[in-house]
């Protein structure tokens, strides 16, 4: 009786793909799907893209669900049973993947990142699982993983105005790049001073500062036990200032200040 309703099952599935094409196959949001109901044996539908979800789980209220990837010819597909858990084919089995109930789980999580097209058996108040994309995380820079031509802008050392000594809010970051290079002993890093002279010609004086406010960074990272084969510094006096021709203190701050090139 079983092998029989399979049959019929398969003979109309077949009979409907004949008489449909891809384009005619009507489209459905995630939202929609969830409790859809049917008086159908099969139901076909194509999943609309979405941009808030990546995955999907179907868990119950089906006989079974037919998954197919990027066309509706079954070319590549998936089979869930009842429970919404894949069911390995035979190329699958003999490929070696893990069919364990962890990685069967896991095969079981249908990504939305592809066209999808679904075929529902006995479809009746569809109950399925979301899964919302992940927001990017914007990491510090003392939490990111550096590499070979980053740039880091340390806006928190700044220096008092005409000299290279370090202001009371510096330390917080000096001992950030500290850790930074303490746990990557990979790293190399160019420590480049900058120095605040609005509306003038980079002097001599202006040359030498800048160095010697790049010094200044190097030589407390030395003293904190960096080797000092990890670490050059360059001045560029006021050639690279933020703001050029500014008259307000607080943005002079920010042109007296030290930048980080991995090397």
């Amino acid at each position: 009786m079983k092998k029989t309703c399979f049959l019929f099952l398969l003979l109309v599935k077949m009979v409907l793909f004949s008489q449909k094409s891809c384009k005619n196959i009507p489209v459905i949001t995630i939202d929609s799907l969830s409790n859809l109901s049917s008086t159908s044996q099969v139901e076909y539908f194509k999943i609309k893209e979405d941009s808030l979800y990546d995955f999907v789980n179907f868990t119950s209220g089906f006989q079974g669900v037919n998954l197919y990837f990027d066309t509706c010819d079954g070319i590549n597909s998936l089979q869930l049973d009842s429970t919404g858990f894949v069911i390995p084919s035979n190329e699958m089995i003999n490929s070696g993947i893990c069919f364990c109930k962890s990685c069967g789980m896991r095969y079981s999580k249908i990504s939305l990142k592809r066209v999808v097209f679904v075929e529902l058996i006995k479809p009746s108040q569809i109950k399925i699982l979301k899964h919302k994309k992940k927001s990017p995380i914007n990491y510090l820079w003392y939490e990111k993983e550096l590499k070979s031509g980053d740039k880091i802008k340390l806006k928190r050392i700044l220096f008092v105005g005409g000299e290279a000594r370090f202001r009371p809010i510096s330390y917080e970051d000096l001992n950030r790049l500290y850790y930074v290079l303490e746990e990557n002993s990979h790293l190399k890093i160019e420590i480049q001073g900058h120095v605040n002279s609005p509306g003038k010609r980079n002097s001599q004086k202006n040359q030498e500062l800048s160095e010697a406010r790049s010094k200044a960074v190097m030589n407390y990272l030395i003293k904190k036990g960096i080797k000092p084969t990890r670490l050059t510094s360059k001045g560029y006096g006021n050639t690279k200032m933020i703001y050029p021709n500014t008259k307000l203190e607080y943005e002079m701050q920010f042109n007296r200040r030290v930048e980080i090139l991995v090397k």
